[in-house]
């Protein structure tokens, strides 16, 4: 699935999505996508930030049904 992150500046094809912690900003969560890196491995991209992790839950959430309903290009609120 190809995803547009939340700044309009990244869009990305991956098939995980992950929340974390946002260190060091008045954002206390992310969502952040883990992409194939070529040779070495894989690298994670910032898709989101979200005051709560509840709000990046309900985020992750409307991704997942993205991805059930076969949507091709998901864009990050």
């Amino acid at each position: 699935m190809w995803v547009r992150s939340q700044d309009g500046k990244e869009l990305v094809e991956s098939k995980s999505f992950s929340i974390t912690k946002n260190f060091g900003g008045k954002k206390k969560s992310a969502i952040i996508a883990t992409v194939p890196n070529g040779f070495w491995g894989s690298k994670t991209i910032l898709l989101g930030l979200y005051d709560t992790k509840n709000i990046a839950m309900d985020e992750l959430k409307r991704l997942q049904d993205a991805l059930v309903n076969s949507i091709e290009l998901f864009e990050i609120h």
